[in-house]
């Protein structure tokens, strides 16, 4: 997919105040800027950092003018922006590229199981009535051995998705998937990061003992675009 915003600006990070904002140099003045991951994104987000923003303009309605979309990481530009993940999908799935969901002729985006939980797909058979749920996580840091780790801050939402999953699957003519994005070009695998969330890193491992399916795919970021280029493996040992 092609950065649909126009083209990113490069600017010099320079500290995080809070989870979703952090100071950036900007076209030579500090800005105060939308961090687009609730992450730690230590190894990404430190002092000095190039990083690239998305420009809104003068939009009236947004807190913030810009928002970092890529960090630059061991002279790879890695896509921190976590929404970016179910677009990539999205993207792969309508010209074939995501196997286990080849069956499906529909793909619906931020689908409510109810008032407390919403998934980030609902596919469809439209032909034989069969359904499947979606959930897709936005992975970033990848350790020296080119492992990537999910999560990178503890998070009850993760486990409380995977849990429900394993519930839904469990239904006639229901299928449910979990698909990891790797948006570190330096990785070539995913797996739980047991030492920040040890309960996902459980829950995961027992998902993959039901009919939940469970994949990882590998993106290529640049400065005009990203897609995704090959499925990966998830180590679960």
């Amino acid at each position: 997919m092609k950065w649909p915003d126009g083209p990113l600006v490069l600017g010099i990070f320079i500290e995080r105040l809070h989870r979703f904002g952090a100071t950036v140099q900007v076209r030579g003045r500090k800005e105060y800027c939308h961090v687009t991951n609730s992450g730690r994104l230590r190894e990404l987000l430190c002092p000095g950092a190039q990083v690239a923003l998305v420009d809104h303009g003068k939009d009236p309605s947004r807190k913030t003018r810009y928002a970092i979309r890529l960090a630059l990481y061991k002279r790879k530009w890695v896509c921190i922006e976590a929404n970016i993940a179910p677009k990539l999908l999205m993207e792969a799935w309508k010209i074939g590229k995501v196997p286990s969901l080849k069956g499906y002729d529909q793909l619906q985006a931020e689908v409510a199981l109810d008032r407390h939980t919403r998934f980030d797909f609902q596919a469809r058979n439209t032909r034989t009535g069969e359904k499947a749920w979606v959930e897709v996580k936005c992975v970033t840091l990848v350790d020296k051995k080119g492992v990537g780790h999910f999560p990178d801050a503890p998070s009850e939402r993760a486990s409380k998705h995977l849990r429900e999953l394993m519930s839904l699957s469990r239904k006639p003519g229901t299928k449910c998937f979990v698909f990891f994005i790797l948006q570190n070009p330096l990785g070539k695998g995913v797996t739980p990061k047991d030492d920040t969330d040890p309960v996902f890193g459980k829950t995961l491992r027992q998902t993959a003992k039901t009919q939940v399916k469970i994949e990882a795919f590998k993106a290529q970021i640049s400065l005009k675009d990203a897609r995704l280029t090959q499925a990966i493996p998830v180590l679960l040992k």
